[in-house]
């Protein structure tokens, strides 16, 4: 019994003596500066160990920060314009270069190309030669590869007639088969075979294409083995899968960064944690991109990912299945997610399908003093706070 006494009362003198100043109550998590010496997140009972940065309170300053396991679980980021946006995806590359982590920046459609920033942050930290730029808008920017699967589960929530879903399948090889020997992307052409009686000339081998004579022995054999399945499309539904398929493939050979012959491979610039920044052409695209995401996040082991951020910003969330899949995906394979919404339109419903759990909500028009309630949840707790938002210079 004495010995008892003795060990509780020691143990009663180190708690509330030397290790009572040292327990922080911090807005979010403590940061790993002030663990190192001795500080204890009150929320979590150990060090700080937090490291990624995400402004300071108003208006009594202190810092805000959260630990990479916080940021894993997913967050949105909801503003109505699109200067407030770019704040918030140049803070997370400003994150993913101060870990030395990798990042694919998906941007809105209509949004200004963001690259410029980017090098600029870039630059004190001798990454600015990391950067990849694709713009679907500009041929001058290396092309993003997409495979043909990814552009089938891209078309799979477009609501597509099972004849025309059942035609894309079957021209994305030809397509494929056709673009070297035609000396082109084989994307321009998909515009081209969505005509039922071009279609028959190819079936047939009776062709000239582009000045490209399609009637060699070799070509009939390759062409009559890739049409084979354009029987079980009835010749009555041909025009309708047509008419239905044209205006996705029309954007999809105006997008001159896009590709399904070259181009900068998700799965490759995710496993060398490049930054990767992608600029759609509209809804649709970025919905292809998702796509690919997926398909690029489904090659690696959860270990694998554990330093890329995948950030979406874009008008074309919700609660849909391909974004909830990504979130999915990106959470198996260990990458960090983050979404940018323009405005609250079915946010809860998403959020709530996605297993969001941090969520940034702009209060006012974006400037460089720009305010966000800030939702975090902790072993199913919110705690609330208001956080300033900053603007990088390089420095």
């Amino acid at each position: 019994m004495p010995e008892t006494i003795l060990l509780y009362a020691g143990v009663r003198y180190l708690r509330h003596f030397l290790y009572r100043n040292r327990l922080w109550q911090a807005p979010a998590r403590v940061p790993l500066h002030l663990g190192r010496q001795g500080y204890r997140d009150v929320t979590l009972r150990r060090r700080g160990a937090a490291t990624w940065s995400i402004g300071t309170t108003v208006p009594d300053g202190q810092q805000v920060w959260l630990l990479r396991e916080d940021l894993a679980r997913g967050s949105v980021y909801i503003a109505e314009d699109h200067a407030w946006h770019e704040e918030m995806t140049v803070r997370l590359i400003h994150g993913a270069y101060l870990h030395q982590t990798g990042a694919i920046i998906v941007q809105a459609h209509d949004a200004p190309g963001l690259c410029p920033r980017f090098v600029e942050v870039a630059r004190p930290f001798g990454r600015d030669a990391e950067i990849a730029a694709v713009n679907f808008h500009d041929a001058r920017t290396a092309p993003l590869h997409v495979t043909e699967s990814a552009i089938m589960a891209a078309l799979a929530d477009r609501g597509l007639t099972p004849s025309a879903y059942a035609l894309a399948r079957l021209l994305l090889p030809i397509l494929s088969w056709l673009g070297p020997r035609l000396s082109s992307e084989p994307l321009t052409l998909f515009p081209t075979l969505l005509d039922s009686a071009l279609l028959e000339d190819l079936a047939s081998g009776s062709l000239r294409l582009r000045g490209i004579d399609l009637r060699s022995a070799d070509a009939q054999s390759a062409l009559a083995s890739l049409l084979r399945p354009l029987d079980e499309i009835a010749e009555d539904h041909r025009a309708q899968a047509c008419s239905e398929l044209r205006p996705y493939a029309r954007e999809l050979a105006a997008a001159s960064g896009l590709s399904i012959s070259r181009g900068v491979d998700l799965s490759a610039a995710m496993a060398s944690r490049r930054i990767t920044c992608i600029r759609p052409s509209s809804s649709w695209t970025t919905r292809l991109v998702t796509a690919a995401c997926i398909e690029a996040l489904a090659t690696f082991d959860p270990k694998s990912l554990s330093d890329v951020i995948l950030h979406i910003a874009g008008p074309v969330l919700s609660a849909s299945l391909s974004d909830s899949v990504l979130a999915d995906a990106a959470k198996r394979a260990g990458a960090v997610i983050s979404f940018g919404a323009y405005g609250n339109d079915n946010m809860s419903d998403f959020i709530k399908a996605c297993d969001i759990k941090i969520i940034v909500n702009c209060l006012t028009k974006s400037d460089s003093s720009n305010l966000n309630a800030v939702h975090i949840d902790f072993k199913d707790r919110y705690v609330e706070l208001i956080s300033h938002i900053y603007k990088f210079d390089g420095s």
